[in-house]
């Protein structure tokens, strides 16, 4: 069964679980390889909810959709103004731009979905997983179902591009946390959080929002700040793997 299991970020609903592997796991052994160990593909697993996503435009009118989207605009100008608009649209361009807000939309009106996804994550874990390692929105999804559920017992989270400590994230965090700090991930022992320079999305220094059992690191993934290939194969996460791992 697997010891480690990935969970993806947004922007891959047209993807599914095998494809994802697939691109994931060459650049999880090449983290490793700095190393010197390895593991196999047994030893992954995917936790994948893109496709719940999934625009099926024959259940949704048009004009429905749009004033959906209109709704989640408004929340995030309430949230940020012009700044957050402004740097959703240049961060992703302007197609991007347009289905991370279509996503926000379902996520902020359909607690089904939101059900949906959680479910997804606990059915991919079993008693070999060890790891987790989660990406960008990912790591939203797995930090709420673990605080959820603390009767997992987790050896470690590594977050890679974490929007975690962001306001409009942090703020909607549930349990509460303790001592001034945001809730703790449920059972698991240790929480690694990576992010990139120049990754807009993420939050490098999460040990000051949810305390210092998290270690922080930096790392550079050039032009490709926030895409997960440079995050896995990065020598610092291959180290946090194989420590979790007892390689």
């Amino acid at each position: 069964m697997a010891r480690v299991i990935l969970v993806h970020g947004a922007f891959n609903e047209l993807w599914g679980p095998h494809e994802l592997k697939s691109r994931w796991l060459p650049a999880l052994q090449d983290g490793l390889w700095h190393h010197g160990v390895t593991i196999g593909a047994d030893d992954v697993g995917v936790c994948f909810y893109g496709d719940l996503f999934r625009l099926d435009l024959s259940s949704l009118e048009a004009d429905q959709w749009e004033r959906s989207r209109a709704g989640a605009v408004e929340m995030l100008d309430a949230i940020g103004g012009e700044k957050a608009l402004g740097f959703l649209s240049q961060a992703a361009g302007k197609a991007a731009y347009d289905r991370t807000v279509d996503m926000i939309a379902i996520m902020s009106g359909d607690d089904t979905i939101r059900a949906q996804v959680r479910r997804r994550f606990l059915d991919a874990l079993d008693d070999d997983t060890r790891l987790v390692i989660a990406h960008s929105l990912g790591t939203v999804i797995t930090h709420q179902a673990l605080a959820a559920n603390p009767q997992i017992e987790i050896d470690t989270l590594i977050t890679l591009g974490s929007p975690l400590g962001s306001s409009m994230v942090f703020s909607r965090l549930e349990p509460e946390g303790s001592d001034g700090f945001g809730p703790w991930p449920g059972s698991t022992t240790n929480w690694v959080n990576i992010a990139a320079r120049g990754d807009q999305a993420a939050v490098p220094d999460l040990a000051d929002k949810f305390g210092p059992r998290v270690t922080d690191h930096l790392i550079d993934n050039g032009h490709r700040a926030h895409d997960p290939e440079p995050y896995l194969n990065n020598a610092v996460t291959g180290a946090a793997v194989a420590r979790a791992l007892g390689l």
